[in-house]
């Protein structure tokens, strides 16, 4: 499940698609097609996507990936994992990874497809990545790149995982100071030092997560489901309303961005709480709330559905 908000543009970091076709554009062969490649399980689900790997002599491979939803972690999330695991495996002896194509895709999806994302890195180490940023390539773009139009689709020999038990949404109030400790994650402003120099200069708005008014977006949350609730409806059902409901109440389109980030289950605050406490979503949106002292908002929990 992708943390999803815009995906910030690094102009001195990512490369344009012209540039990547001028600097890599060559007649590859697809050398790997792999319908079900893993990469690992997290809290017992497989990591699985399509990998099409196209080489040719002298020039770097470029991987295309493309992953449905429920295939474990998403594409966006662990980018720097799958391609470091793609560049250790398949790629070994190269200086640098594949080129790193990602697409989404709907399981029997048939139909061409019209887009996908250049996902550059920045190279840290042997097999050591961090993403830099997200840049759209088109079908026909990317055929230019590789030398063939390339099948945007899932695959014919993709196996769905089987479907997990049905759990029942239920969206939780909880102090933010009751939040794991978020982990610092491709964003400058999550490491300490930068984190710092922010306070020191007073610098509140270095990204998307930290331009929100998080306090007044969660708020809100909390009276729409506080309201929602005593006229009978459940967490299911405002999941599915919570944006005409929050339009009623006069919400503008800005804070109505921010609160999709937390009642959208797909892509809302999910932490793990305990010893090893995590996130599956909202670490950069919880790191934000915290620097801003925000007192409470809402994360979401799935139980058994018939456990109160």
């Amino acid at each position: 499940m992708p943390d999803q908000s815009p995906h910030p543009r690094k102009p001195d970091i990512e490369p344009t698609v012209e540039e990547a076709l001028l600097a890599h554009a060559a007649l590859r062969e697809r050398t790997v097609d792999d319908h079900m490649f893993t990469a690992g399980e997290v809290w017992g689900i497989p990591c699985t996507f399509r990998l099409q790997l196209f080489t040719a002599p002298g020039h770097r491979p470029v991987a295309v990936v493309t992953q449905t939803p429920d295939e474990g972690t998403s594409l966006t999330n662990a980018a720097e994992r799958y391609a470091s695991r793609v560049w250790e495996l398949h790629a070994p002896d190269e200086p640098e990874p594949p080129i790193w194509i990602q697409h989404y895709a709907e399981p029997g999806e048939q139909q061409p497809a019209a887009e996908f994302d250049l996902v550059p890195f920045r190279v840290d180490g042997r097999f050591e990545l961090q993403v830099a940023g997200w840049v759209q390539i088109t079908a026909d773009q990317l055929a230019a790149l590789v030398g063939t139009p390339v099948d945007g689709t899932r695959g014919e020999r993709y196996v769905p995982h089987p479907a997990p038990p049905e759990e029942r949404l239920q969206y939780v109030v909880m102090d933010v100071a009751d939040l794991p400790e978020p982990t610092p994650f491709r964003e400058a402003c999550m490491t300490p030092l930068r984190r710092i120099l922010n306070r020191l200069l007073r610098r509140t708005s270095c990204c998307w997560y930290h331009q929100q008014d998080w306090s007044e977006v969660s708020e809100l949350g909390i009276q729409l489901i506080e309201q929602a609730r005593t006229a009978g409806k459940t967490d299911h059902e405002i999941s599915e309303q919570f944006m005409a409901m929050a339009r009623e109440l006069g919400t503008g389109n800005e804070d109505l961005i921010a609160l999709k980030s937390l009642l959208e289950p797909s892509v809302a605050i999910v932490p793990h709480l305990g010893e090893n406490a995590t996130y599956t979503n909202g670490n950069h949106r919880a790191r934000a709330m915290k620097d801003a002292g925000v007192t409470r908002t809402i994360v979401a929990t799935w139980r058994p559905p018939n456990e109160s």
